[in-house]
C-alpha cells in the first residue's frame, strides 16, 4: 500500500498539516487554538455538503405527527404500513439514512488528522519545509520538532511512544477528559438530530439509525480514549459546530425528553417547524380520508402544496 501513501499526503494530509502550522504560527504558538481554528475553517468549506442533511433532518421532524397517524391506522399491518410511510418520506423528501452523511464525510478528514498527528511531532523544521505549502513559513528552526502543546489543557502533558518523546496534543489524555466531552457532545448532536416525536417506528433502518444515536457515542469515547488528544479536540470543535448549526436550523430535537427545562426554551427553528408540521398532518390526515386511488391530480396538488410550504 506504499504506492497509496504520497497522494494521500499530498491530497489530504499534508493540506491539513499545513493549516496546522500556519494557524499555529499565527494564533499564539498554541497548537490546541490551531486545532479548533483549522476545524472551524473546515466546517465553514463543508457547509454546502451538509445542507441536504439538515434538511433530511428536519423534514423527519416535521412528518413526525403525520406518521404517527399512519401508525395508529395501519400499526397492525406492517407491510401496508411500510408502504405508506415509504409513501410519506418520499413526498416530503425524507431520508433516515441521510443522518449517516456527516460522518461519511467526516471520516477521511479524521483519518487524515490522525496521520498528521502521527507525522508531525517527529518532523523537524527542515523536513516540515518540505512538506508545507510553499507560501506556510516553518515556526521552528531546521533541526527543532514542533510543540503541540495546548497551553489551555494543562492536564495533558508529554509523554514517550516507542522510545519516541511526544509532546502535548501528540499524547494521549490519561485522565480521559476530552475522550468523555466527546462522547457527550456527540450523544446531544444525535439526540438534536432525532424528531421531537419519536414515534414507534417498524422500519428496520429507521430502527437502527435511532440505536445509533446511543451507541456512537460510546464509540467517540473508546476511541477518543486512545488516540492522541488532538483528534478528541478536533472532535469537540466539530461536534459543538454541529450543535449550533442544528439549533438554528432544527431545534432541540429529542434532547428535551432527557433535559425538560429546553422544552420551556424555544430554538429559531420551532415556529416554521410547528407551521410546517401542522400543514403536514392536515394533508396526512386528507389523504388517509380520501379514496385509495388519489390520482395524479391529487398527487400534483401535494407536491404544489409541499412547494409552496418549503419556500415560506
Amino acid at each position: 500500500m506504499s504506492f497509496l501513501q504520497d497522494p494521500w499526503n499530498f491530497l489530504l494530509v499534508h493540506p491539513l498539516l499545513s493549516l496546522l502550522v500556519g494557524a499555529y504560527d499565527l494564533l499564539f504558538r498554541d497548537f490546541g487554538l490551531a486545532i479548533v481554528a483549522v476545524t472551524l475553517l473546515i466546517r465553514l468549506v463543508l457547509y454546502p455538503l451538509f445542507v441536504t442533511q439538515i434538511r433530511s433532518q428536519r423534514a423527519m421532524q416535521e412528518v413526525a405527527p403525520a406518521l404517527k397517524q399512519l401508525q395508529a391506522k395501519y400499526g397492525k399491518d406492517r407491510q401496508r404500513m411500510a408502504e405508506e410511510q415509504m409513501k410519506l418520506y418520499k413526498e416530503h423528501g425524507v431520508n433516515p439514512a441521510m443522518g449517516c452523511l456527516p460522518l461519511l464525510l467526516q471520516m477521511p478528514i479524521l483519518f487524515a488528522m490522525y496521520a498528521a498527528f502521527q507525522q508531525a511531532p517527529l518532523l523537524t523544521g527542515d523536513q516540515l519545509r518540505a512538506a508545507l505549502w510553499p507560501f506556510i513559513s516553518v515556526p521552528v528552526a531546521g533541526g527543532e520538532t514542533l510543540d503541540m502543546t495546548a497551553h489551555w489543557l494543562p492536564w495533558i502533558g508529554d509523554c514517550t511512544t516507542n522510545g519516541v518523546a511526544l509532546r502535548g496534543l501528540a499524547c494521549h489524555d490519561q485522565f480521559g477528559i476530552l475522550p468523555i466531552v466527546a462522547g457527550a457532545s456527540q450523544l446531544i448532536a444525535s439526540l438534536m438530530a432525532q424528531p421531537r416525536t419519536a414515534p414507534v417506528n417498524q422500519d428496520p433502518q429507521a430502527k437502527m439509525m435511532q440505536s445509533m444515536v446511543y451507541y456512537f457515542p460510546i464509540i467517540t469515547v473508546v476511541i477518543a480514549w486512545q488516540l492522541p488528544a488532538g483528534l478528541a479536540v478536533y472532535w469537540v470543535t466539530t461536534t459543538l459546530f454541529q450543535i449550533v448549526q442544528q439549533y438554528f436550523v432544527s431545534g432541540w430535537g429529542q434532547l428535551p425528553r432527557w433535559l425538560p427545562f429546553l422544552r420551556g426554551i424555544p430554538s429559531p427553528a420551532d415556529r416554521g417547524m410547528a407551521r410546517d408540521e401542522r400543514a403536514i398532518v392536515a394533508e396526512a390526515e386528507a389523504d388517509l380520508s380520501a379514496a385509495p386511488a388519489r390520482g395524479d391530480e391529487g398527487e400534483n396538488g401535494r407536491r404544489s402544496r409541499r412547494r409552496r410550504r418549503r419556500g415560506r
